[in-house]
């Protein structure tokens, strides 16, 4: 669902003016954001004062290649879930392909099942939805995404944002405050926890692609919930989202946690499953796919 109601009409205006608006400022600010990181000055010190080590976020925030990522905020800030078209997911060439999968991933899934008692079926389904089994898992830097959605609790930052935004958007200057105050704090605590991860198995975090909300890897996981949910699969020793066996793992362990069960009835699946992402179109595909496997194996 939409954060703000607005019509089809003014949505399309506003997708089409805010990313025509991103795109030149970040052109023209390229240069300086790359050099000098101003508009990361204040989260840096955030940062900092709340333990995370000071040479490497100084060091970090100096590197070329993390900036200011314009287009992403604003895509996120206009994000429908409801415009992807789902059916994809359920094709029979979708099935076949997730069936392939099942195959190829068969002893990790089994286990997988046997220890969380979460159906291989489901735990497929959401890794199909999520990256197509893998194969999309690029995309902006988690690391810009997170710090530029941070970044914008500083009121300078934030105004300075508006200012490119507000003559294209339909959005008053309250509603917008309101939103981007909401996601810069939740965008802070995936910020911390993705540096912590990426700190704990020895990962570069400004190498790290992910979706513009930063959610990365295989399943597509949150940071917190990296830190929270995701498992060693495959006792290396080393978690990695973008490993298919800690990535099945994970998943699995996601939805115990909040309630699955072997033989669980419609509707508490349907609940769970909510948690992954909340989106009614989601679920229902989930199930679906799940369903569709299920009939074939």
């Amino acid at each position: 669902m939409p954060l703000i109601r607005i019509t089809a009409k003014k949505y399309n205006i506003f997708i089409m003016g805010i990313l025509m608006l991103s795109c030149s400022f970040f052109s023209q600010n390229a240069a300086g954001s790359k050099n000098s990181n101003n508009y990361f000055e204040s989260l840096q010190k955030r940062l900092i004062e709340d333990g995370l080590d000071k040479d490497r976020i100084s060091e970090l925030y100096k590197r070329p290649e993390v900036y200011f990522e314009t287009t992403g905020v604003s895509r996120f800030l206009v994000h429908r879930e409801a415009s992807l078209n789902y059916n994809q997911f359920t094709s029979k060439k979708s099935i076949r392909n997730a069936l392939k999968y099942m195959e190829q991933h068969q002893k990790i899934l089994e286990s997988t099942e046997k220890t969380y008692g979460v159906d291989k079926e489901i735990v497929t389904a959401i890794i199909l939805v999520e990256t197509r089994f893998g194969t999309l898992i690029g995309g902006p830097s988690v690391l810009n995404s997170l710090s530029t959605m941070a970044a914008l609790a500083d009121p300078d930052v934030r105004g300075m944002f508006w200012g490119k935004v507000s003559e294209s958007t339909p959005l008053t200057r309250e509603q917008f405050e309101k939103w981007v105050k909401r996601k810069s704090s939740w965008a802070y605590k995936e910020l911390k926890a993705f540096l912590n991860y990426t700190a704990k198995e020895n990962m570069d975090p400004a190498a790290v692609s992910g979706s513009y909300s930063g959610a990365m890897g295989i399943a597509q996981f949150m940071p917190t919930n990296i830190l929270a949910f995701a498992k060693d699969g495959d006792n290396d020793e080393s978690i990695d989202i973008f490993n298919h066996s800690d990535a099945i793992t994970s998943v699995a362990n996601f939805l115990k946690h909040y309630g699955w069960y072997p033989g669980i009835d419609g509707k508490k699946a349907y609940n769970v499953i909510y948690h992954y992402n909340h989106s009614r179109q989601y679920v229902d595909t989930i199930l679906k796919v799940s369903k569709l496997l299920k009939a074939k194996t």
